[in-house]
């Protein structure tokens, strides 16, 4: 590699009868400038000599043992994001642009397919240059106790091969300061955090399909982007910034076209770009060649993260970065979509992925979730474990010990994180159960406005997760007005911890409630939990016992008379959630109208979400109403006096988002067998999004074991002119019990 660029730049011709002493020194050269900028090189050159006169094997042996024998570096795990085509997301950006999620498929040593099904950790080795291998053959002991950025020393007995390191089943060593974890440097999460966006051109003329401006306007200057995102996100207490400039490249360089300029340079390699290349190679090659052109030795000398966007058909994914650490790799356009850049880069600042259920990015409520190909949405922030995580709420966070609280933890207004500022000074938008194991509770109230204004599920509910100090969080629940969470049997004390939501006011906050087992008392009269269809006796601790044939004691009670229409509280099941078929190609109107089913049991619709489209595609302020009518829609789609208003409401959304609209005030409750209409609309700017294609009015447009949805109308604001079309959107309802 070395002696093409001198070959390139110098008096020499290789394909002349130039002297074998003149290429020889020009070698010697080569090997002295790679003693200077990779380890890697240095090491298989000094070991050369010692092993003349070898079979080739020990020679290869012999090499592999004096380069990685007692080598110090740093450890690193690496989460990968895998094929760019999992599955397509139904709500597209635009007609006939495909939108899709991240799915974890493989690995930078699986290409294809893998074996296995679910994420897989990674193991790597950073040296001292910031070039980084793959490690296997770990104990079970080691991955279990390394975490990323501990530094550590090789086994004597460690090899390599290609970009790889196996130190065959041999325990890695620790330097004398690691025990204590002071040779572990975290990543932190405030100040200013210098990027530089790196564009690749492969000496094949592949090179990375943005161009430095465009790359700097996707990372720094854009409506919606890294640097604005993490800014937003945390309140101005992480700034994702250019490098300030000053940096000299080396005489002679060949690597870069220029300096860097704006955050962002282009490295020239010497390889080509074939399908499913080796990105290891090729991002150890650009490591080198800034350490060269920059004359450093590390890229962290020059910024604090670098994201390197590789040409297309580098690698079968779509992106990887390394936990606690400064790499960031993207397959080509996945360097522009701000999703990405904030997964990727999380996963630098030690965020692990957002789970829910078994889908290892299934909480799509935060960036550590999926991510969606796509420059400017969705704009949100992270989860609620996340957020603890950061630091960067540490002042309007309550922390609650179960363990030794009794009674109401908690009780009172739960802003969401885009209100951190303006809400008022005493007030909390997180919350952390602390537990005895490694695992705490974490809850907030994922308000749906402002920096999380698109977010892509849950908005304006409250979100309950649950995280280690790091790694991966997992969603186990998500909460509206009057619904609540028990964790049975809380760190095996035999004691439940119930979260409750009182209420929801709009995209600000909700009021809930926390009982952490029963209160302590000495007497009756101190055990209240305002509920007179229970019985308050105190034995040394509050409990509250149901009184019979009584609306409101949580049992549903027919032979006393109560009934899902009678006694909603006790008789309802749910909340459950029945969404339209979502448009790829979809049209804008201010409207839709169409009509519910319900099947064999009661139902009651308590809220929904509807797709919108702002005027010109901008982030906006707008208004959205539902009103609903019994029986069918049919002559009465331009009678306004036939139907009810239950919602009025204002929303601030870009386009393509899921609006969420308040927990009714009233359930709109339908008989089995019996149908309602609704007409949800957006008025002074919004536009809703409708799916076309032919669908013919009241024919079936999906249903579950409850609930019938058909397709409808499409409807110009209030009561206009109409057409067949599809509403986007989702229900949420109860079913009697």
């Amino acid at each position: 590699r070395y002696m093409n660029i001198l070959r390139q730049h110098n008096p020499i011709n290789s394909s002349t009868s130039t002297p074998k002493m003149l290429f020889r020194s020009y070698c010697t050269a080569a090997i002295a400038a790679m003693a200077a900028t990779s380890p890697l090189a240095a090491a298989a050159a000094q070991s050369s000599s010692s092993v003349r006169g070898a079979a080739p094997e020990e020679v290869a042996a012999n090499k592999q043992h004096r380069a990685l024998a007692g080598a110090t570096g740093k450890y690193l795990e690496q989460r990968v994001e895998y094929s760019e085509d999992a599955f397509q997301l139904a709500d597209n950006p635009e007609p006939n642009v495909d939108r899709r999620l991240r799915e974890l498929q493989g690995n930078s040593g699986n290409r294809g397919p893998p074996d296995g099904t679910g994420p897989k950790k990674l193991a790597a080795f950073e040296l001292a240059s910031g070039e980084i291998l793959e490690v296997e053959g770990l104990t079970a002991e080691d991955e279990a106790s390394l975490s990323s950025g501990d530094e550590i020393i090789l086994p004597a007995e460690a090899t390599m091969s290609g970009q790889k390191i196996n130190v065959h089943g041999k325990p890695i060593g620790r330097p004398p300061n690691a025990g204590n974890r002071q040779g572990r440097k975290l990543a932190t999460l405030t100040g200013d955090k210098t990027v530089v966006g790196v564009r690749v051109v492969t000496s094949c003329s592949d090179s990375t399909t943005s161009s430095e401006a465009d790359l700097r306007n996707y990372i720094f200057d854009d409506a919606v982007n890294l640097a604005k995102q993490y800014k937003a996100c945390s309140h101005d207490k992480l700034n994702i910034i250019k490098p300030a400039g000053g940096n000299t490249i080396a005489s002679g360089n060949t690597a870069l076209a220029s300096n860097i300029v704006g955050g962002v340079l282009t490295v020239n390699i010497n390889r080509c770009t074939t399908a499913d290349a080796d990105d290891s190679t090729m991002r150890n090659e650009i490591t080198a060649a800034i350490n060269s052109a920059f004359g450093v030795s590390n890229p962290t000398d020059i910024a604090d993260h670098f994201m390197y966007c590789l040409p297309p058909g580098t690698f079968g994914g779509i992106a990887y970065a390394y936990m606690n650490s400064w790499m960031s790799v993207y397959k080509d356009d996945w360097c522009n979509y701000v999703s990405a850049q904030l997964h990727e880069v999380g996963h630098n600042l030690n965020f692990g992925h957002a789970s829910e259920g078994t889908a290892e990015y299934g909480d799509q409520s935060g960036m550590m979730g999926f991510s969606y190909s796509q420059n400017d949405s969705p704009v949100m922030c992270f989860n609620a474990a996340k957020s603890v995580q950061s630091g960067w709420f540490s002042d309007k966070t309550v922390t609650i010990d179960p363990n030794n609280d009794a009674g109401s933890c908690y009780s009172g207004p739960l802003y969401g994180l885009d209100s951190y500022t303006s809400s008022p000074a005493d007030a909390n938008v997180l919350i952390q159960l602390l537990s005895t194991g490694t695992t705490n509770y974490h809850i907030g109230f994922n308000g749906k406005q402002g920096s999380n204004s698109g977010t892509v599920e849950h908005g304006n509910r409250v979100l309950i997760t649950t995280q280690a100090a790091t790694g991966a969080s997992l969603k186990i629940a998500n909460l509206g007005a009057g619904q609540s969470y028990t964790i049975a049997n809380y760190d095996g004390s035999g004691r439940d911890i119930t979260i409750s939501v009182t209420s929801v006011s709009g995209s600000d906050h909700a009021v809930i409630d926390i009982m952490c087992g029963p209160a302590l008392c000495s007497s009756d009269g101190q055990c209240d939990d305002n509920n007179a269809c229970t019985t308050n006796v105190c034995d040394g601790a509050c409990n509250f016992f149901p009184i019979s044939n009584c609306c409101g004691n949580g049992i549903c009670e027919p032979g006393n008379g109560e009934s899902f229409d009678l006694c909603f509280d006790d008789c309802a099941d749910g909340p459950y959630d029945v969404t339209a078929p979502l448009c790829s190609s979809c049209y804008i109107q201010d409207g839709n109208m169409f009509e519910v089913k319900a099947r064999d049991k009661n139902v009651a619709i308590t809220t929904l979400a509807t797709r919108t489209y702002a005027v010109g595609g901008a982030s906006g302020t707008f208004g959205g109403e539902v009103w609903t009518k019994q029986g069918t829609m049919v002559g009465f789609e331009t009678n306004m006096s036939a139907w009810t208003k239950i919602a009025d409401v204002s929303f601030t959304s870009g386009s393509w988002q899921m609006l969420q609209f308040p927990e009714f005030d009233t359930p709109v409750q339908i008989a089995a067998g019996q149908t309602q209409s609704f007409y949800v609309t957006h008025k002074n700017g919004g536009k809703a999004l409708w799916g076309g294609g032919g669908p013919v009015r009241n024919t079936l447009a999906t249903e579950d074991d409850n609930l019938q949805m058909f397709h409808g109308y499409y409807n110009v604001y209030p009561f206009g002119g109409k057409g067949a079309g599809t509403w986007n959107g989702a229900l949420t309802y109860m079913s009697d019990n």
